[in-house]
């Protein structure tokens, strides 16, 4: 830390403080940026691997099978006369 801040004295003292702050500002929401898209990703996969865990569990599903039905039907003949 003292170092960093020995070089930004240096900096100032030759003139070029502006150039050094902005190169600095690029490099640390670079650094930022990469970091959230990591944690973005990383977020995305597990998520994924949650719900893909779920479904080989079994959580959501109904316990009723549901199918074709198999109800008797009446034949064609008209039997109530």
């Amino acid at each position: 830390m003292i170092v960093l801040l020995f070089l930004l004295l240096l900096a100032a003292l030759a003139g070029v403080l502006g150039l050094v702050l902005k190169i600095t500002l690029v490099i640390v929401l670079t650094a930022i940026l990469s970091l959230a898209t990591l944690v973005a990703i990383a977020w995305l996969a597990w998520r994924h691997q949650w719900r893909k865990f779920q479904r080989a569990a079994g959580r959501g599903q109904t316990t009723i099978d549901v199918g074709r039905p198999s109800r008797d039907l009446p034949g064609p003949r008209d039997d109530r006369y």
